[in-house]
C-alpha cells in the first residue's frame, strides 16, 4: 500500500470524532495507534491537491464549461478556474440561480453524499440562499486565535508553520468574473491552503473546520457562525444532484465537522490538530450539504 493510500485510509475511513466545545468545531482526529508526521501529511496534501486539480479540471472540460483546459497552471489555480467555470455554467443553464440538476456539469454525485439527502426535507426556515448571488463586499470578521498555536488539543500539538511556496500557502488565484458569493468564499479558502489547524481558530493564520468556513464566507460578504452545528442551520439543505463548488458538506449527528465542496468528489477543509488546511476526497459520514 502506498503512503498516500495508507494515509487516506487513516484520514478518510479511520477518523474518530472529537467533541465540539465553546465556539470551535470538532476535529477529525487520526487514531492514536498511528500519529502521522507533518512531513507525511504534507506529502499527502501535495498528492491530493494535484489529483483533485486534475479530476476537477477533467470534469469541467467534459461538461464543456472549460473546453481549453488549464494544465499549465499551479494546482490551486486550476481548482479555482475549473470551479468558477462550472458554477458559471450552472448559473447560465438556470438563470434563476436555482439549479435543478447539476450532475451534467459536476459529474456523478459522490456516493458519500448521494444516499444521505433523499430522506431529509429542505430547511423550511431558510427562505433564500446567497452563495450563487453576486458578490458585493466583504463583511467584518475579526478571526480568532483559538487555543493558540503552542497549545495541545486532543493529545497533539498543531503542525508547524510552513513558509510560502506558491502551492499551499498564499497561492495566487485570479478573481472570478463576475464574482458570486460562493466563488469568492472558495477563492478565499483556497488561499488558506497549508495553514495549520488550531482548535477554535478562525484565521488569519490558523483555522479549525468551521473557522475556515466562517473566514471564507465573511470575505465573500456573508457572516456565518463559528460552529459547524450552527452553520448547518444557516443555509438550505441541497439535494446531491444540485451540489456546486462552495457548498458546505456537513458530517456527524450531531454535526461535528464541515468542509467546502470543490467538485468531482473532492472537498477543502481544516481537518484536525497536527494537519494543515488541505484537499481530500469527500469521506464517509456525510450528513448533508448546505448552501448558505
Amino acid at each position: 500500500m502506498t503512503l498516500r493510500r495508507a494515509l487516506l485510509s487513516l484520514v478518510g475511513v479511520g477518523a474518530v470524532v472529537g467533541l465540539a466545545l465553546g465556539t470551535g468545531s470538532a476535529a477529525l482526529a487520526v487514531p492514536s495507534s498511528h500519529r502521522v508526521t507533518p512531513v507525511e501529511l504534507q506529502q499527502l496534501d501535495a498528492a491530493n491537491l494535484s489529483q483533485a486539480a486534475s479530476d476537477i479540471e477533467a470534469q469541467a472540460a467534459a461538461s464543456g464549461a472549460l473546453p481549453n483546459g488549464t494544465s499549465y497552471l499551479a494546482p490551486a489555480k486550476v481548482l479555482f478556474q475549473a470551479d468558477s467555470a462550472m458554477v458559471q455554467m450552472a448559473i447560465n443553464v438556470d438563470p434563476t440561480l436555482k439549479p435543478a440538476d447539476t450532475t451534467a456539469i459536476m459529474g456523478p454525485v459522490p456516493q458519500t453524499i448521494k444516499h444521505h439527502l433523499r430522506k431529509r426535507p429542505r430547511h423550511a426556515h431558510i427562505t433564500r440562499t446567497h452563495a450563487l448571488g453576486t458578490f458585493v463586499a466583504p463583511v467584518s470578521d475579526g478571526g480568532s486565535r483559538g487555543l493558540g498555536h503552542n497549545r495541545r488539543h486532543d493529545g497533539a500539538k498543531p503542525a508547524p508553520f510552513q513558509t510560502a511556496d506558491g502551492l499551499f500557502v498564499d497561492p495566487t488565484i485570479q478573481r472570478a468574473k463576475p464574482p458570486t458569493v460562493g466563488l469568492v468564499a472558495l477563492r478565499t479558502a483556497l488561499q488558506q491552503l497549508g495553514k495549520p489547524y488550531v482548535w477554535a481558530a478562525a484565521g488569519p493564520i490558523t483555522y479549525d473546520c468551521s473557522g475556515l468556513v466562517q473566514w471564507a464566507y465573511a470575505h465573500a460578504g456573508l457572516l456565518l457562525a463559528h460552529h459547524a452545528a450552527t452553520q448547518w442551520n444557516e443555509g438550505r439543505l441541497i439535494p446531491g444532484r444540485d451540489i456546486l463548488p462552495g457548498d458546505l458538506i456537513m458530517f456527524g449527528r450531531p454535526i461535528f465537522h464541515v468542509g467546502i465542496y470543490l467538485g468531482s468528489g473532492w472537498m477543502l477543509n481544516a481537518p484536525y490538530t497536527g494537519q494543515y488546511v488541505d484537499v481530500v476526497p469527500v469521506p464517509s459520514g456525510v450528513t448533508g450539504v448546505i448552501r448558505p
